[in-house]
């Protein structure tokens, strides 16, 4: 995709879910991304504990106000593990969120497509659609270096009303990453490989 069209796709994501994500200030589940709930919102974030094995840092692209953060953590604490609590967001609004939410977490303002990290981490967690399809392959690549040695890169996908659903552990497998794990739900497909 020509750099014009993906600044204007970033734009448009950037406007319209901030629009969405902060539309009702009492709902966190609609400010990450989701307004269906906790049962729905258990049932398709609760797979990415599945991919995570040990302790270690584990940053979130797109971690919104956070509250994947904090329930994934309260999950992994049930099986033993901790994490140490990175994200990265474009909205400044839910950035702000997400520090009130974990005060001990380290997060960043910025768009993954440019963001340089200033260190490595054991899991990194990311979304196919954050990036137009044609990008997608150098978006993983980019995120690929962003894990630490023995790490993990963990991509998910979440179908929106209208549009098809991605087998993220094809899409891997397509680009010759090796899989190491996948999981899935109605509408979501989460897959990890290792470095």
């Amino acid at each position: 995709m020509n750099v014009s069209g993906r600044d204007e796709f970033f734009a448009k994501n950037q406007r319209d879910l901030a629009a969405l994500y902060l539309a009702d200030p009492s709902n966190p589940y609609q400010q990450s991304g989701r307004s269906s709930g906790a049962a729905r919102w258990h049932e398709t974030r609760s797979l990415i504990a599945d991919a995570v094995d040990r302790d270690g840092s584990f940053l979130d692209v797109g971690c919104a106000n956070g509250l994947l953060l904090e329930t994934l953590a309260q999950w992994l604490t049930d099986r033993g593990l901790t994490i140490q609590p990175f994200g990265l967001d474009f909205i400044p609004e839910l950035v702000d969120l997400a520090r009130k939410r974990i005060p001990q977490g380290r997060f960043w303002v910025d768009n993954a497509w440019s963001w340089v990290p200033p260190q490595r981490f054991d899991y990194v967690r990311t979304n196919l659609e954050y990036v137009p399809a044609a990008d997608r392959h150098d978006s993983v690549e980019r995120q690929r270096s962003w894990v630490a040695s023995g790490g993990r890169l963990i991509l998910c996908h979440y179908r929106d009303r209208g549009t098809d659903q991605v087998d993220v552990a094809e899409f891997l497998e397509t680009h010759d990453y090796g899989v190491a794990g996948a999981a899935v739900a109605d509408g979501v497909s989460v897959a990890w490989t290792d470095l």
